[in-house]
C-alpha cells in the first residue's frame, strides 16, 4: 500500500497574523472588562481565552473564504462578526443583554453597509 503525504498548507503571514492579533486584543479587552466588574480570576481567564479564540477563529475563517464570496455576502459576513463582537463586549461591560444586542445589530449593519460600499466602489 502506497501512502502519499499531503503537502503542508502555507498561509501568508497576514492571513494568520491579523486574526491572531485581533483575537489577542479582543481577549485582553474582554478580560479587562470582566476584571472591572469584579469577576473571579477563573471567570476573567475563561472569558478572555474563549472570547479571543472565538474572535480569532471567526476572523481567520472569513479571511480564508472571503475571496470566493460575493460582495453582498462578504459585507454581511463582516457585519455579522463585527456586530457579534461589539454586542458581546457591550454585554460584558455591564450593559443589559437587550442594549448589547441592539447596539451589536446597529453596529453590525453599519459595518455591512460600509464594507459593501468599499467593495462596490473598488471591484467594478
Amino acid at each position: 500500500m502506497s501512502t502519499t503525504a499531503m503537502p503542508a498548507r502555507h498561509y501568508p503571514s497576514t492571513a494568520v497574523g491579523v486574526p491572531v492579533t485581533l483575537g489577542i486584543a479582543f481577549g485582553l479587552y474582554v478580560a479587562w472588562l470582566e476584571s472591572n466588574n469584579g469577576a473571579s480570576n477563573t471567570r476573567i481567564t475563561v472569558a478572555g481565552l474563549v472570547g479571543g479564540a472565538a474572535c480569532a477563529v471567526l476572523c481567520f475563517a472569513l479571511g480564508m473564504v472571503q475571496h470566493r464570496l460575493r460582495r453582498e455576502v462578504r459585507a454581511a459576513s463582516y457585519g455579522a462578526i463585527f456586530g457579534a463582537v461589539m454586542g458581546y463586549m457591550l454585554n460584558v461591560s455591564g450593559q443589559t443583554w437587550l442594549e448589547g444586542t441592539l447596539m451589536g445589530l446597529i453596529l453590525g449593519l453599519s459595518m455591512a453597509v460600509v464594507t459593501f460600499y468599499i467593495r462596490y466602489t473598488q471591484e467594478t
